[in-house]
């Protein structure tokens, strides 16, 4: 991979990854423009680059977290990451036969309904275990190609009744992000690694990363999150349309 690739697809994964739209939807859309998928050793640089992302902006959160490990915030976040990894073991050869991106279109519309709708549908009062057990079983489907991990999680979180979804979302990535790099690491994903473009690519995604963090809970609290969904939409459209029709992509 040249450094030009490193720096697209550090982008692609650093805004897509925080922001509601899919980081691996568009990582396939970019591969499918570019002509290049990038390797497991890049998609792991990458993925770390944006886990440092959310480690520097919740520093604070998340060393109060580990200063009280048995509290019920922690308790909450160990219920949600169970749940994550039943559902990604149940489903993980489905999710992995959809890399091929022939459901990219379903995927995006999935996320749009639900940035869209949820903040119209009515919320549970108090997030419980129960709660934290769904948000959980969301961000494990979310492994789906094009169903934003953080557009699920974020919208399941307003519904349970989470008082800062956005910072509940961005706190159970953190083990989901560690546990698939661990995974990759054991499997020997990394066997064939240029080293100086796969750091570029993680420091891209790293400052790409926190940018969109940013962006996404003022956005949020704004109210404005619809405007993922909007845009979610027409690409899902243009997708459907490509994929019968205009073969562009």
């Amino acid at each position: 991979m040249s450094f030009l690739d490193a720096i697209l697809f550090g982008l692609v994964q650093g805004l897509t990854e925080f922001l509601p739209v899919s980081s691996s939807g568009h990582l396939i859309l970019a591969g499918r423009i570019l002509g290049y998928a990038p390797s497991v050793a890049f998609e792991l640089t990458a993925h770390l680059g944006t886990l440092l992302a959310v480690i520097v902006l919740y520093r604070k959160t998340i060393w109060n977290l580990l200063r009280h490990p048995f509290s019920r915030p922690m308790r909450l976040l160990a219920v949600s990451t169970v749940c994550t990894v039943i559902v990604i073991l149940l489903c993980k050869d489905f999710f992995f036969s959809l890399n091929d991106g022939r459901l990219l279109s379903l995927g995006f519309m999935l996320t749009a309904v639900l940035l869209i709708v949820s903040p119209q549908l009515p919320h549970v009062k108090q997030f419980s275990y129960l709660g934290a057990a769904v948000v959980g079983i969301s961000q494990g489907f979310a492994a789906m190609p094009g169903l934003s991990r953080s557009g699920t999680t974020v919208s399941t979180a307003q519904l349970m009744g989470h008082e800062q979804p956005a910072e509940y979302s961005f706190l159970i990535s953190i083990p989901v992000i560690i546990g698939s790099s661990i995974v990759e690491l054991s499997g020997g994903g990394i066997s064939a690694y240029d080293v100086a473009p796969a750091l570029v690519c993680a420091i891209v995604s790293f400052a790409a990363g926190l940018a969109a963090l940013s962006l996404f809970v003022k956005t949020l609290k704004a109210g404005k999150a619809y405007g993922f969904g909007i845009y979610l939409v027409l690409l899902s459209v243009f997708l459907l349309v490509n994929d019968l029709w205009l073969h562009i992509i």
